[in-house]
């Protein structure tokens, strides 16, 4: 996590960028892309990379880069202390940590079709997210395709906080709606295992003052009640900030405030990036997405915002939204 240090440089930084403008504020650090985005759609993309990142195509290895289009048969991997995500055409994204391995590869479904899947070894599957075992007979692990609809029809799905930090005190929670919902019940789990629920008839509920003490670790539901019967959330978990952490970002923010109030858009903007990634890096999730929700509206054209954004969306467990965020940069 960050320290007083880390914001001192931060804010010089700050000085440095905002007489630039937004049109200075940096990408991700891109490797030379040795593997370009084919003209057809390509089975996978490589949507997330940091550090050592490889892709191996028959006898060639390539050199692994946001955008690069994957076939089938493509060996991804990656280094001692990278990351990776692989985005398929199906909207899944699949987590690559450090030393991983996963192959593009096609599992026969019933109908004869064969959608594009990742397979891996068992021998060598390193630290990879969202698999489970293939029901198709296929050797392996093989990604199963449970994204969410995004509301409106199937569960509520939690909004914030989600696998974020927060302020002590208040906090308010939102989540997406459920078509035909009568009210809706947000169920709490306390450090110790006590559980409360609350009632609320809209997608929102804020908590009694006081009820979330600095350090604690919630988890949190929630339930739609409809004519039907009740539909289920996942359950999320969110962690209270202590004094010290809240206090680094509330400082920041005041000193950042009079510039991200500014008229002069290219200065606001800078302030708010800053702001966001700082947020992100101490790992108050939901304020770097709020900054970033705003950025992003005002710059719908950079590729690096998107991308920023759709990794934070996929930080806190948003596949769906990530992956909406990834194919908008790949199309800048």
């Amino acid at each position: 996590m960050c320290s007083a240090n880390t914001a001192g440089k931060s804010l010089v930084y700050m000085a440095l960028v905002l007489g630039l403008g937004l049109q200075a504020l940096p990408a991700r650090a891109a490797k030379p892309e040795a593997v370009k985005p084919a003209a057809k759609d390509p089975a996978a993309v490589l949507a997330v990379v940091s550090g050592s990142v490889v892709i191996r195509r028959g006898d060639a290895t390539l050199d692994g880069s946001f955008g690069a289009a994957l076939d089938p048969g493509d060996i991804v991997e990656t280094g001692d202390g990278a990351q990776a995500a692989v985005l398929f055409e199906s909207g899944q994204i699949i987590e690559l940590g450090p030393g991983s391995r996963i192959t593009i590869g096609s599992v026969p479904s019933q109908s004869g079709e064969s959608p594009v899947l990742a397979q891996v070894s068992d021998a060598f599957s390193g630290s990879l997210g969202k698999f489970a075992r293939s029901t198709s007979g296929s050797e392996g692990l093989s990604v199963l395709p449970d994204l969410r609809a995004g509301g409106g029809g199937g569960e509520p799905e939690p909004i914030t906080p989600r696998n974020t930090r927060i302020a002590a005190g208040v906090a308010g929670f939102s989540w997406s709606p459920v078509d035909d919902a009568l009210e809706y019940r947000v169920h709490l789990t306390a450090p110790g295992g006590a559980k409360q629920s609350f009632n609320s008839t809209k997608t929102t509920w804020s908590s009694p003052d006081g009820t979330f003490k600095a350090g604690e670790r919630w988890s949190w539901s929630v339930e739609a009640v409809t004519p039907d019967g009740s539909l289920h959330s996942e359950e999320t978990a969110f962690e209270v900030a202590t004094p010290e952490q809240w206090a680094e970002i509330a400082s920041l923010k005041s000193r950042l405030e009079p510039l991200m109030s500014s008229e002069e858009p290219n200065r606001r903007d800078a302030a708010a990036y800053l702001y966001g990634s700082y947020c992100r890096s101490a790992g108050f999730y939901d304020e770097a997405i709020s900054e970033l929700e705003e950025l992003v509206a005002r710059h719908p054209d950079r590729k690096e915002l998107h991308e920023e954004l759709g990794s934070l969306y996929q930080a806190v467990g948003r596949s769906d939204m990530a992956a909406q965020e990834y194919r908008k940069a790949l199309t800048q």
